[in-house]
């Protein structure tokens, strides 16, 4: 048991019971009469004699209920409460869970988990200082809220405002959940330092109070120190249930490389296998669904209590390759977590590539390269391109293309080669210049033969080669290959085996799309076909322009942020707290307008395993959390004392009247 107000109720009973006993002390004063006998006045007498100053005090029914009435209303003003678990006084920690499974709805009521455990911690804090107009110290509060770092909401403070307006303004995020970092600061703060030594020694006795799901992923890295106090305070249910994307990925299939392939994998959490329509979307637009529901495997535990989620791997059909765009698959089915049934890929953008013509510069293909979005095209000679080779400046440039040009060697690059064969050992010119030729066969799923049709090509004169194990045919003759890919490690080629103005394909639609077809390819070569982005917690950062204004970020829920002033080139904003997609875009130029998408993704299966417990393991450490049902776990026991007064006081009013009627 525990005393909030001693002092009232000590105040009240040195007050109070003196002058009850002194007016039972002090004798009646009362006028003197004659009379001619006092045998009739018997009980009169007694009155006198009873009243007599420092007389022996007779029982006396009422003054003993009046002794009782005052001691019992004055350990009422004390406010004793019964000590269940709880305490008054001291210092408090409320650690508040906003990491991503918080977001799960199974609170009941439409609220999210950390709706619940915000209101539950306001509860916590109106019942500190719930003393009222005789109340005790509540002590101080201190509120942090914690995922993967943690953030002091309020220090230590005795105000009961400030302390409610620090759980309020506490925001979602979906981040992992790890408690190390909300420990140090907890311990940081309630540490008091003596300043006449050295060491922190002073640490005053702290309360953690904990609101969480329990789904905490550094448990085991922890332990309650010296006289730390840990209560658990759980929210959520045990049978939550969760289905989560747990990876995306894209890919060019070998034998389409024209195409991109999605794979996905789901986690299921549950303890039951669970079906689901999976859906894929590009650009908002759905590209398919699968043809039939997908069973995700039940989630299993085994002996030694490991948890291991059910698996399913999909993928979908390759579609066309796209630039700028954004692949999402999705789990279509309701569950607790809806925020991680769903995840994104980011196709960039066609990058501006610089681009150098070497040899006998063409007319048409100079034109056709000069209507590119190119970053910087150079025309060079053959002398300037060797003495640029020789002093290793030739990798300034994505891709350089060889017009007509005879070389003893090449220096590592990517190329597109007109004409002559490259000097690329594996490579064999066999026979004379051929005489005419038709397309008989090419590989149309190649991405440089997107939108080029080649029935109509006729070339006139064309060299003869063999590919020998380096080159993979593209384009081919009966006599041999018109176009080709040539891999040789640090180079990469496409050669065309003729002069195009040895052919009837420049004034054709077909040209027109084949160069910066080849162009593309070879300049994004090895850049990655998708890219996954980042997660929650992650900083978004980009090399914009440095003519870039108006910066501006629009934000998954909707909300967009002026970003203005802003380093363009040196675009850092962060860190990114919720899932979903971030669209960046800036002004440049005469009313030209750039965007970039960056897409933040959960990817994580302890997060996504929802269902909460009851009992939290530190590392040597178990606490035992409540769920909310027992309420006020401090039992104040002053109504009930001043119950019991008042009903004692209606006593003592009855014997009065009763003593006064019979009298």
């Amino acid at each position: 048991m525990t005393w909030l107000t001693p002092l009232v109720g000590a105040i009240v009973l040195a007050s109070a019971i003196p002058p009850l006993l002194a007016l039972y002390f002090l004798r009646l004063r009362r006028a003197r009469r004659p009379i001619p006998s006092t045998l009739l006045w018997k009980r009169a007498t007694e009155d006198i004699r009873a009243n007599a100053p420092f007389q022996r005090l007779r029982a006396n029914l009422l003054l003993l209920l009046q002794l009782l009435v005052l001691i019992l209303l004055a350990i009422a003003l004390m406010q004793p409460q019964v000590d269940a678990g709880r305490r008054h006084g001291g210092k408090t920690v409320i650690l508040i869970d906003n990491s991503a499974s918080m977001n799960a709805t199974d609170a009941g009521e439409d609220e999210t988990r950390l709706e619940e455990a915000k209101r539950r911690a306001r509860d916590r804090v109106e019942e500190l200082h719930g003393g009222g107009l005789f109340g005790g110290m509540p002590g101080e509060v201190m509120v942090i809220a914690f995922n993967s770092t943690a953030e002091v909401r309020t220090p230590f403070t005795d105000s009961r405002p400030q302390a409610l307006a620090a759980i309020d303004g506490i925001e979602p995020s979906d981040a992992v959940s790890e408690l190390g970092p909300a420990l140090e600061l907890a311990r940081a703060y309630a540490t008091t330092i003596n300043p006449e030594e050295t060491d922190r020694s002073m640490v005053e006795p702290a309360t953690l109070e904990l609101y969480s799901d329990g789904r905490i992923q550094d448990l085991d890295e922890h332990v309650l120190q010296g006289n730390e106090r840990m209560e658990y305070h759980v929210v959520g249910t045990a049978d939550s249930r969760n289905v989560t994307v747990f990876s995306l990925a894209a890919d060019r299939p070998y034998d389409a490389p024209g195409k991109v392939q999605v794979f996905t994998v789901l986690y299921n959490a549950n303890p039951e296998p669970v079906e689901a329509d999976v859906q894929l979307s590009v650009d908002g637009g759905v590209r398919s669904i699968t043809p039939k529901p997908v069973v995700i495997p039940a989630a299993t535990v085994n002996a030694e209590g490991g948890w291991t989620p059910g698996r399913k791997q999909i993928s979908f059909t390759p579609f066309d390759q796209l630039r700028d765009a954004v692949i999402e698959v999705e789990v279509l089915m309701e569950d607790d977590l809806p925020l991680d049934n769903v995840a994104a890929l980011v196709v960039p953008p066609a990058r501006s590539l610089d681009v150098a013509v070497v040899g006998r510069h063409s007319y048409e293909t100079v034109e056709l390269l000069r209507s590119m979005s190119l970053e910087r095209l150079e025309l060079l000679d053959v002398a300037t391109f060797l003495e640029m080779a020789e002093q290793g400046e030739t990798d300034q440039f994505d891709v350089v293309v060889l017009s007509n040009v005879q070389l003893d060697s090449l220096p590592p690059g990517r190329y597109l080669s007109f004409g002559p064969t490259p000097p690329i050992e594996g490579l064999e010119e066999f026979g004379s210049m051929g005489r005419g030729g038709v397309v008989s066969r090419s590989r149309d799923e190649h991405p440089i033969l997107r939108y080029v049709n080649l029935d109509v090509l006729y070339v006139f004169n064309y060299h003869k080669i063999a590919p020998g194990p380096v080159g993979q045919p593209i384009v081919e003759t009966g006599s041999g290959p018109l176009i080709m890919e040539i891999d040789r490690g640090n180079i990469q080629m496409v050669h065309v085996a003729f002069d195009p103005l040895e052919s009837n394909w420049p004034p054709e639609r077909s040209w027109a799309n084949f160069v910066p077809n080849v162009i593309e390819y070879l300049g994004t070569l090895d850049d990655a076909v998708a890219t996954a982005g980042g997660r929650p917690g992650d900083a978004l950062t980009a090399r914009l322009p440095a003519d870039a204004t108006n910066v501006r970020l629009r934000l998954p829920g909707g909300d967009e942020l002026d970003l203005t002033p802003v380093d363009p080139v040196n675009f850092a904003w962060g860190p990114a707290r919720r899932v979903g997609l971030y669209e960046l875009t800036w002004d440049h130029g005469e009313d030209a307008t750039d965007r970039r998408v960056f897409a933040i993704n959960l990817f994580d299966d302890e997060e996504g395993r929802i269902q909460s417990v009851d009992t939290i393991a530190l590392s040597v450490d178990e606490v035992t959390g409540d769920r909310g049902e027992r309420g006020n776990r401090w039992t104040g026991l002053w109504p009930w004392l001043l119950g019991i007064v008042l009903a004692m006081l209606m006593l003592e009013w009855w014997l009065w009247q009763r003593r006064a009627g019979s009298g």
